[in-house]
């Protein structure tokens, strides 16, 4: 079932306990070989065939293209909400649709700068409204997500894990729009910061803060040479067949009554 393809008075009579889904995309820089829509073709393509196979069990929000993505501001075409701004967003979407009486609200993520303001912006809002703390939100990135099904070993892939415009996305949108895909501008890149604790390409145990000019001159991190569309398909079939599993089971999730204090 699509929101927006709804009247109102539908989603009044909607079935409450179905478990809306709000995709979160972005608009930013990818490298020099993709388009700065990436992160919001992949959720959103994922979105939809969820509720494709789904649609008579969740309810899909139309994707949100608009994320946080200042850490690439110093590259042109990124169009961003400071984290801040965008938390209060998500604060937003969030009490809409739970104004409409829903009762569980996925944020499937697409973009990994919206990970840290959409957890602040969820943290807070079951904190300080009763009514949030009364329902069930859950958030993930579709990475966090699928992670046992698109390890290495199984699709075939030559980096141990997705980065940035790397082999793992360069692959999905060879998948999903190859027309966009200039692979003769892919360019491998190593971590500017290697480290035993801590990798700028992640995987670390300790978490730095940097922008990405100070990352990569391209824009991209990983190996994009080692991308192929048969990869990306794989990848895309294990990612929404993991979604899928995880909503069947979303939909059952009981509601946690207080327990205390007593």
């Amino acid at each position: 079932m699509r929101w927006h393809e709804q009247t109102w008075e539908q989603i009044r009579d909607a079935d409450k306990s179905m478990p809306v889904v709000v995709p979160l995309g972005s608009c930013e820089q990818h490298g020099h070989h993709l388009p700065l829509w990436v992160d919001t073709f992949q959720v959103d393509t994922v979105a939809q065939a969820v509720e494709k196979r789904m649609s008579d069990r969740i309810v899909l929000v139309p994707a949100l293209w608009l994320g946080s993505s200042h850490h690439h501001r110093d590259f042109p075409g990124t169009i961003s909400l400071r984290p801040s701004l965008y938390s209060q967003v998500i604060q937003d979407v969030a009490r809409c649709i739970m104004g409409a009486g829903f009762e569980r609200i996925f944020f499937l993520n697409g973009h990994g700068g919206n990970e840290v303001p959409v957890s602040q912006a969820l943290s807070e809002l079951v904190a300080i409204d009763d009514d949030a703390d009364g329902r069930t939100l859950a958030f993930a990135s579709w990475w966090s997500v699928a992670r046992d099904a698109i390890g290495p070993e199984h699709q075939g892939m030559a980096t141990p894990r997705i980065t940035h415009a790397c082999e793992y996305e360069t692959s999905l949108i060879l998948a999903i729009r190859p027309d966009l895909v200039q692979q003769g501008r892919a360019v491998d890149t190593l971590p500017a910061l290697s480290r035993a604790w801590a990798s700028s390409e992640g995987g670390g145990r300790i978490h730095t803060f940097r922008r990405f000019h100070r990352l990569t001159a391209s824009g991209n991190m990983g190996q994009p040479t080692a991308a192929t569309a048969e990869k990306g398909q794989a990848l895309l079939d294990a990612i929404i067949g993991e979604v899928c599993a995880f909503l069947e089971d979303f939909a059952k999730w009981p509601a946690l009554p207080a327990l205390g204090p007593r």
